[in-house]
């Protein structure tokens, strides 16, 4: 079977471009020490997309000749992790 990767890798370039434009737009001190100022919550839907994007990635195998095989126990990091109720992440 043969499946088209273009959805996935136009999520990817939208997210990075999203984000990357953001960071840009927020770097403050360019000239003697570049610092970017900027809230976790304007950028989690970029993150979240990006997160998204490589789980899938990570699962996806191709068991042709010279395929590829799924990662074997990934570990996706979370952006910004929000306590819950019990004061765990």
């Amino acid at each position: 079977m043969t499946v088209s990767m273009d959805g996935l890798r136009n999520h990817l370039l939208s997210s990075y471009n999203s984000l990357t434009s953001k960071l840009n737009r927020n770097i403050r001190d360019k000239e003697s020490d570049p610092t970017i100022v900027i809230s976790a919550e304007s950028i989690e839907n970029e993150m979240e997309g990006l997160r998204n994007c490589i789980v899938t990635l990570a699962y996806m195998f191709d068991n042709r000749e010279g395929g590829f095989k799924e990662l074997k126990d990934p570990h996706f990091e979370n952006f910004n992790p929000q306590p819950d109720e019990d004061g765990e992440e």
